[in-house]
């Protein structure tokens, strides 16, 4: 993976290896999702009202709402709100969580959803660098920069690119610098595909998720740091 620097726009940029066991790809067999999803159907994310936003969406296949906020230790709390607040809710093919941040990214947040299952986030930050996380039974098998998609790691490398290919993510650098392939679509979509979940535009509505809790301890860190991510 690279790290998103403003040369990233560019140039490949190493991002130095980490040690903590969910930086490592595993080499688990990937549970299939649904190929049958396309950055068409998500034609529908640019009239979003999250469109502009910072964000981070997390497919979790076969699980329950009430099983998410189990695994990671939450308490339900229906007048929670502000920063750190996730919303679950179910979805075709199991959950969607919500959060106007990047839970969904955090190691341990990964490690204890996709026990047993696969999950898929996709996240973006308010300075629009996303990222791209596939995780089944506690390990990572897939990340990428949705912007920019050449810039990604996967224990199934020619199924990710035969994805990426097949929703319009890999592209060749443009001069323009403002011209993009509809990148958020194309990582929703390719959630789906690992995950068999789909995101509609229903559980973006606001209150639509009836499941909250607050995930601020995830952010917290002894030693005042950031917390690791997936």
């Amino acid at each position: 993976m690279y790290d998103e620097t403003e040369e990233s726009c560019s140039h490949r940029v190493p991002v130095d290896p980490v040690t903590d066991g969910m930086s490592h790809l595993s080499e688990r067999p990937i549970i299939v999702g649904d190929h049958r999803a396309t950055t068409d159907v998500y034609a529908w994310w640019s009239q979003s009202g999250w469109a502009p936003a910072a964000f981070c969406f997390t497919f979790i296949a076969d699980l329950a709402p009430e099983e998410v906020l189990r695994r990671l230790g939450l308490t339900e709390d229906p007048e929670q709100e502000g920063f750190a607040t996730i919303e679950v809710g179910r979805a075709p093919g199991g959950s969607i969580m919500v959060e106007c941040g990047r839970a969904g990214i955090l190691r341990d947040v990964v490690h204890a959803l996709s026990q047993g299952t696969s999950i898929a986030s996709v996240e973006r930050n308010v300075n629009h660098h996303s990222h791209f996380i596939h995780a089944v039974d506690g390990h990572i098998v897939a990340r990428l920069v949705p912007m920019f998609a050449h810039w990604s790691d996967s224990t199934d490398p020619e199924r990710l690119k035969q994805d990426l290919e097949e929703l319009g993510m890999i592209w060749d650098f443009d001069p323009d610098p403002e011209v993009f392939p509809p990148y958020i679509e194309g990582a929703l979509a390719l959630a789906e595909r690992r995950t068999g979940v789909r995101l509609e535009p229903r559980h973006l509505q606001p209150g639509a998720l009836p499941h909250r809790a607050s995930i601020a301890r995830y952010y917290e860190s002894p030693e005042g740091a950031f917390p690791e991510l997936a």
